[in-house]
């Protein structure tokens, strides 16, 4: 059994071996392990929605049609009161949920997500399902997932160009539990969160979306989300319609995300006033189209398998929704999009297929494969990730048939989304609108997917200020490329080996040699990006890497350690591992 001194080190060398972006076998292990309690997170949140709904709703989860008008417009409003009392209980600066806030911290906060708004994050999406509010639960569950991931990578102390990694496992694993579509959460984890493509990624997410997808089988059977029918295109004619369709999905897509955002820039930050107003709102549609309540999976599921609904219903439904799912979410309610775009792509599908057969007269025409393909189209706009539109809907149907005219209609989607609002996707947008600009150039992305631990120089002894005899002599003995000399328990200067003087005097004071120069510390967990910024701060060729990231209080000072160092890294390090990479074309 390991005593604490060799747990310690054997964790400091599995640190130092993740810092390398090529360490696969552990970080399989750990997206293993992330995929197991994200998974098991997921599937408690699940079947805890499912009890508190079937006690608000009995008729059973989404059934909100069958409470009476009076039940229905109180529900949200009691939701709202409670979302609001929950959140203030979160400091102001640990409030922020959702598939954008991942995104922000991933990329600008070295993947560190903070443990209470993923606690928030589960709470309060609860609440805002349950109560009968127009969102999904596929952003929230990201966030978990994610959060789930960052926290494993956080209490092992591990490097921060694996906490990103670890993150996206756990969004695999959001996306895998909520759809049972492994292959989706990974596309959806690569697409659209890390947006970083390697092996090194690839192979750890995947491996947590098959841990997840097995977990989500056990529980609830091999069956996707949704009974899709083996639907078929009956004749080209049918393009024309689909065509028409995209590029109202698109414009719809467009519509949908410049009202979102301008709800939440009219919300300014606010709390009480924008969710109770967004708790009336829903009330306010929960009696007139009861429909738009909730996820509206059942809706959903009715209009693929071939039900019948009015074409003026139809057209309310659809508008209802993405006015409201927009308001209600731009105003702070914590839930996700994409469960109410599936439905809004469904039901602009079946209206044109209505509309088809009504006007063209198109024998055999299935109203059912329009709703299926406004369900990828409205998706891919909305996020602008054709790949894990096209996936999700080939995982779903299992229908190999249903590729063509779905590649069809995301590309016309996507490109009316794009061209006409300059959408590059609803997180995207959310991040620029806020002030975060996320665009990386291809040096920032190679040095954040290393740490300095897979640079660093080893090689390297510490002494005391004043030595005595012994230590100055064992100093010399040994075949260190650096020496570190400690003043008042901390690494203070840095000193060439063969700068030591060779013999020892009563008085002997390191600092006063002219060779020593100041040394300031990183560490394990940083990455190359973080120790590049750190010199060019403080302007700075060498930094001294320790085991452990010290506190902000303890940062302030000159010198931020008390530990033994794990090794140096300079600069000319970081600049010959950029160089070797270009010349390999990585």
């Amino acid at each position: 059994m390991l005593n604490a001194p060799e747990k310690k080190l054997s964790l400091n060398a599995l640190r130092i071996r993740l810092s390398s972006s090529e360490a696969l076998p552990q970080l399989t292990i750990l997206g293993l392990l992330t995929g197991l309690l994200a998974g098991s997170l997921l599937i408690g949140f699940r079947e805890l929605l499912t009890l508190i709904s079937t006690t608000l709703v009995p008729e059973g989860e989404d059934h909100f049609e069958s409470l009476s008008s009076l039940h229905r417009f109180l529900l949200p409003i009691a939701g709202s009161v409670v979302i609001i009392l929950m959140v203030k209980l979160i400091r102001k600066k640990r409030r922020s949920v959702g598939v954008a806030h991942v995104i922000e911290r991933l990329t600008m906060h070295r993947g560190r997500l903070p443990s209470s708004s993923v606690v928030l994050q589960f709470f309060t999406a609860l609440i805002a399902l349950a109560s009968g509010f127009s969102v999904g639960r596929e952003g929230p569950a990201v966030h978990m997932g994610a959060g789930v991931g960052s926290t494993l990578g956080q209490r092992l102390q591990l490097p921060d160009n694996t906490l990103r990694i670890l993150a996206g496992c756990g969004v695999a694993t959001a996306i895998s539990v909520s759809f049972n579509t492994p292959l989706a959460g990974v596309i959806f984890a690569m697409e659209v969160i890390v947006k970083q493509y390697s092996l090194g990624n690839f192979i750890p997410v995947m491996a947590a979306s098959v841990v997840a997808a097995l977990m989500a089988q056990l529980m609830y059977g091999p069956e996707p989300a949704f009974h899709v029918p083996a639907i078929a295109m009956t004749s080209m004619e049918e393009l024309l319609i689909a065509a028409v369709m995209a590029v109202c999905i698109g414009i719809m897509a467009g519509l949908f995300i410049r009202l979102q955002t301008t709800m939440i820039a009219r919300r300014k930050g606010h709390l009480v006033l924008p969710i109770l107003f967004a708790g009336l709102i829903m009330g306010i549609a929960g009696v007139m189209v009861p429909a738009v309540m909730g996820i509206g999976y059942d809706t959903l599921e009715s209009l693929l398998n071939g039900g019948l609904f009015g074409l003026s219903t139809l057209v309310i439904l659809l508008f209802t929704k993405l006015i409201v799912t927009a308001t209600v979410t731009g105003l702070g309610i914590p839930g996700g999009i994409i469960g109410p775009s599936l439905f809004m792509g469904a039901v602009c599908g079946a209206v044109f297929g209505s509309l088809g057969e009504q006007l063209l007269d198109i024998p055999n025409l299935n109203s059912s494969f329009h709703a299926l393909l406004g369900m990828v189209a409205m998706m891919a706009a909305t996020l602008q990730a054709p790949l894990v539109a096209l996936v999700t809907v080939l995982e779903l149907t299992h229908n190999p048939n249903i590729i063509m005219p779905a590649m069809f209609v995301i590309v016309i989607a996507c490109l009316t989304s794009g061209r006409f609002f300059q959408n590059r996707g609803i997180f995207e947008i959310q991040l620029l609108k806020g002030g975060h600009n996320l665009e990386a150039s291809p040096l920032h992305q190679l040095l954040r997917q290393t740490g300095v631990g897979s640079l660093m120089n080893p090689a390297c002894s510490q002494i005391p200020r004043h030595p005595s005899e012994e230590e100055l002599y064992d100093t010399l003995e040994e075949t260190s490329d650096w020496v570190l000399i400690c003043h008042e328990q901390s690494l203070s200067h840095v000193l060439p080996p063969e700068k030591l003087p060779d013999q020892h005097s009563q008085d002997l004071d390191l600092l006063t040699l002219p060779e020593v120069s100041e040394i300031h510390s990183i560490s394990l967990q940083a990455t190359l990006y973080e120790a590049l910024e750190l010199m060019n701060r403080l302007s700075v060729d060498t930094l001294a890497v320790i085991p452990k990231r010290t506190s902000k209080r303890k940062s302030r000072s000159r010198n931020q350690t008390t530990s033994q160092a794990c090794g140096i890294i300079t600069r000319q390090d970081i600049e010959n591992f950029y160089q070797g990479k270009s010349a390999l074309g990585v």
